[in-house]
């Protein structure tokens, strides 16, 4: 039988959840027991009363209230938080292996003990990419005309600590081709179409059967990759400079770096995947069930080139004495060496690099957890909470820390359910397999559920790296949820001790950024990252990604240095990242928190004119950088600039309607409806044909394509990357006319959506 609410009171601002009453049925059974009771009692009085003529009257019984937030608030532990994650990052977890399995069961068992409605493991054979444990893959200095090896990159991390001792932790890139190359090497920075573009124009460089060597950053691994492949390179080394990972690395002293700072150190090696999109290789756009027919092994859309990571120390080797040019200043790093392009090594031209690749692919089964707890109102409506359990390595940031804050969500609110509250939202509790490889977890499970989770996800909100640093929470969010997160954050006591709030910490971090920050700063920059890629560009449900962050003002780098390292560990966390997980324990508050605001508020708490502004932004810069070359080249755009009008317009009377109305509990199938076109406005901008370049990211507004230049904050992507293609020469102008037609016809159906007759006319 299902344990819930009938009814969700407000008081002071605070949630009460108050104890559903019972069907009619039962009513008359216990009226009946309880006048019977009355009338035994009524004797028992006759028969003691000289003995109870003076007791005390018993106090009236009143109904058990309970306040959720704080006991929500109370109940995070730091010690439960620290003792799963002590356990979770014991060992390297890697999809596909004995380890990475065992946990899944261990979370599995201990969420079905929290007393979860339901708890299941949704299971995948899917195809994933491993080194040779027997033939480690290599970089090496080769004498091409004797064959003799001068240098040979090293396969493992050096331990430094007891936790990170184990030589069994072989450094490569995932769905790296297996192979061997032999060439000459140059250096292309950080791999971005831009630097490619620099040595092919404005250098006139060849690299056709190069071997070209970048550094980590800016891009994702994948993306240098596929860049490399475009202008025709052999093969791809990457390696972390000490510019992005350990900016002390000036005093050249092995104290500047872990285990006595969180600077990666010189033998630390980032491990990654190359594989292009998210999801199962071999079944893409479709769930890897035991019924599906996995595609042709020619077929599959895998990187076609060798890339193996290596240490700074070995890249040192590697790009010292390069001959040609010295690359533009903004492509130095922190190496003590003068960086050269290449081709090739001054005055030794027998000197090539080989690039030795042995990894192989393997049918493996991943393991998903799930956990639900049904809702009493509206069970077909989810609030999803995810993270992932599988790792490189150890990956205590990355991602068990977002994993243990994910069991303390699921236990928290199997307390609350145990007391007799059940949420009025089905809330559901995801730990993902195989993220590393491509969110292949998530979107296998997404592809198999697609219509019901885009029907009937309210949320999503992912978690996967809970602290990177120290200094101010980073909500990277859909518009819809930006206020909902404001509300909660208020409720959540701050970290410092400088400021009563969580609100207050992140207000006055944003503000150091840009002193007109009238709010704390939310990215809408949802294209990529985790998890939440799946949900967001293929079901269209709004999402939210949350951590707490180092201060980029101080460390302009990508992420934390030790990131997919073997020194990613307890010892590194407790030490650095977040000693006595105070920041822990505030960003898993604020995600339950919110969690469960969502999945009480009869109305959702979603603001669809914050969505409406940020796109009128995003149109506006657009016209404001092209309208010339539009002009001259007949691009019609009147009609995007109305179809935007015309959402702003929507969404404004829209929430005009809803503080019009009274009384809106009483009104339940009102109640839902509104509800219900809350939800479509972000599903509104999905397009079925993706992207030109990626079919499967469906977002036309916050989708990145692997053709645009780099991580820029670009938005209507499919017009942006389409201007960038005509900017360098490709006759696109058809392209470009019809993605602003879907933008056009995107925004004006949304404009619709929220004006259905009932709401604004």
């Amino acid at each position: 039988m299902m344990r819930g609410f009938d009814s969700i009171e407000s008081m002071n601002g605070d949630e009460l959840l108050v104890k559903r009453k019972k069907g009619s049925k039962k009513f008359v059974i216990g009226a009946a027991v309880i006048g019977v009771m009355f009338f035994l009692v009524g004797m028992l009085i006759g028969f003691f009363g000289h003995e109870s003529e003076h007791a005390p009257s018993p106090a009236t019984t009143k109904p058990e209230v309970l306040d959720p937030t704080q006991l929500i608030i109370q109940n995070v532990d730091v010690n439960f938080l620290q003792t799963l994650l002590k356990n979770f990052s014991s060992k390297a977890r890697m999809a596909g292996t004995e380890s990475g399995s065992e946990l899944a069961n261990m979370i599995r068992d201990m969420w079905a003990s929290s007393g979860l409605d339901n708890v299941h493991l949704s299971t995948y054979k899917v195809l994933l990419s491993f080194p040779n444990q027997s033939d480690p893959n290599k970089v090496e200095l080769v004498n091409k005309t004797t064959g003799k090896i001068v240098f040979t990159s090293n396969s493992f991390e050096p331990g430094l600590t007891t936790e990170d001792q184990n030589k069994s932790f072989i450094s490569y890139n995932a769905f790296s081709p297996a192979g061997t190359v032999l060439g000459s090497i140059v250096y292309v920075n950080y791999g971005t179409v831009e630097d490619f573009q620099y040595l092919t124009q404005n250098l006139s460089m060849d690299l056709s059967k190069k071997i070209v060597i970048a550094r980590y950053g800016i891009i994702s691994a994948s993306k240098k990759v596929y860049n490399a492949e475009q202008y025709n390179a052999s093969a791809i080394v990457l390696y972390s400079d000490p510019a992005d990972v350990n900016r002390d690395s000036e005093r050249q002293s092995s104290e500047s770096a872990y285990p006595n700072s969180w600077w990666l150190p010189k033998g630390g090696i980032q491990r990654d995947t190359v594989n292009y999109d998210y999801g199962d290789p071999d079944t893409p756009g479709y769930p890897s069930t035991n019924y599906n027919l996995p595609i042709d092994p020619s077929k599959r859309a895998l990187t076609k080139i060798p890339c193996q990571p290596v240490s700074y120390s070995d890249a040192l080797i590697l790009l010292s004495n390069l001959s040609g040019s010295v690359s533009p200043e903004h492509w130095h790093g922190a190496l003590p060496i003068e960086y050269r392009i290449g081709p090739g090594y001054e005055n030794n031209s027998e000197i090539e690099v080989k690039v030795t690749v042995n990894n192989y692919l393997d049918k493996r089964v991943i393991k998903n957890v799930i956990g639900m707890i049904k809702g009493s109102e509206e069970p077909d409506r989810y609030i999803i909470l995810g993270s992932h359990h599988d790792a490189w390595v150890y990956g205590t940031v990355d991602p068990q820390s977002g994993n243990a804050a994910l069991s303390q969500a699921v236990e928290i609110f199997g307390h609350l359910l145990a007391k007799g509250f059940r949420p009025r939202r089905t809330v559901m509790f995801c730990s993902w397999d195989a993220s590393e490889f491509g969110f292949i977890g998530s979107t296998e499970w997404v592809e198999e559920n697609l219509e019901l989770i885009s029907e009937r996800s309210v949320a999503y909100l992912n978690v996967h790296s809970l602290v990177e640093g120290n200094f101010s929470l980073k909500a990277v969010s859909s518009p819809l949820l930006q206020d909902a997160m404001y509300t909660v954050a208020h409720q959540v006591p701050s970290p410092t001790k400088n400021v009563s709030t969580l609100y207050d910490l992140w207000l006055a971090q944003s503000k150091l950024y840009s002193s007109n920050e009238k709010e704390p700063s939310v990215s809408y920059s949802l294209w990529s990252g985790s998890d939440h890629e799946v949900f967001y560009q293929r079901a269209g449900v709004s999402c939210a990604d949350l951590s707490f962050n180092f201060d980029f003002r101080k460390y302009p780098i990508t992420t934390y240095p030790l990131h997919h390292s073997a020194y990613d560990n307890y010892f590194s966390y407790e030490h650095f990242n977040d000693p006595g997980l105070k920041y822990s324990k505030a960003v898993t508050q604020f995600w339950v928190l919110l969690a469960n605001y969502l999945a009480n508020a009869p109305l959702l708490p979603f603001k669809v004119t914050r969505f409406s502004a940020a796109l009128e932004n995003f149109i506006t810069d657009l016209v404001h950088n092209y309208k010339e070359i539009w002009g001259q080249n007949n691009v019609q755009y009147d009609q995007l600039i109305s179809a935007a009008k015309n959402f702003t317009e929507a969404t404004i009377c829209f929430e005009k309607t809803l503080l019009s109305e009274k009384e809106l509990n009483k009104k339940p199938l009102k109640l839902r409806m509104y509800n219900d076109q809350i939800m479509q406005t972000e599903r509104a901008f999905l397009i079925q044909q993706g992207l030109p370049s990626k079919p499967f990211s469906k977002n036309i507004v916050f989708t990145q394509s692997n053709s645009e230049p780099s991580n820029e904050k670009s938005f209507f992507p499919g017009i942006s990357t389409t201007m960038y293609n005509i900017k360098n020469g490709k006759s696109q102008w058809d392209q470009l006319k019809h993605q602003i037609y879907l933008a056009t016809l995107c925004l004006q159906s949304a404009a619709t959506q929220l004006s259905l007759p009932g709401t604004c006319n």
